[in-house]
């Protein structure tokens, strides 16, 4: 169900100040919005006033509220945070990649030097459990570090820069534009 607009929300007063404001009491206010009562003239003056006055403002758009420049103060500086925070997380997220791709080239070294030990006859019988060791390790290790891990963060870090790419559109075109006004 669609809400009304009562004049009251349309000049952001409640039924009650606008009864004060208009010198009738509330529950002739409260009539007068459901159209079952006219104004006294002195009051109706009061509110023809009063709401072109809010029009004329509302037409103008140059001139903008201290409340409504507090607010896109406010909006600019969450947004250079959450800017702040995706760089952050990317570096992060960079360091994870660089790790894990780190690991890997490890891991392939290492079965690569098992393969070389394990032709070596006279080391693979000198040193069985060394040799086991070694694979059971690098098996840990190429589990841990799989290429699917790779892939969720290099994943991650592409949205993580699409997200820093909006972000910053969205802070340059809302916010910066407006600002030299």
């Amino acid at each position: 169900m669609k809400e009304e607009i009562t004049i009251s929300k349309l000049l952001g007063a409640t039924q009650l100040e606008m009864a004060m404001l208009l010198g009738i009491n509330a529950s002739q206010w409260s009539m007068y919005e459901s159209g079952k009562r006219n104004l006294p003239l002195q009051a109706m003056q009061q509110l023809n006033a009063m709401l072109q006055y809010v029009v004329i403002e509302n037409n103008k758009q140059s001139k903008m509220p201290l409340l409504s420049t507090q607010q896109q103060d406010k909006k600019k500086a969450i947004l250079k945070a959450l800017i702040q925070e995706n760089e952050y997380q990317q570096q992060l997220t960079a360091r994870k990649i660089e790790k894990i791709r780190k690991c890997r080239t490890f891991v392939a070294a290492r079965f690569q030097l098992l393969d070389f030990l394990n032709n070596q006859t006279r080391l693979k019988k000198e040193n069985p459990d060394l040799l086991k060791s070694m694979e059971a390790k690098a098996r840990n290790k190429a589990g841990k570090y799989d290429e699917s891990l790779l892939m969720t963060y290099e994943i991650k870090q592409t949205l993580l820069q699409e997200e820093e790419k909006r972000l910053k559109s969205y802070l340059d075109e809302r916010y910066l534009n407006n600002s030299s006004s």
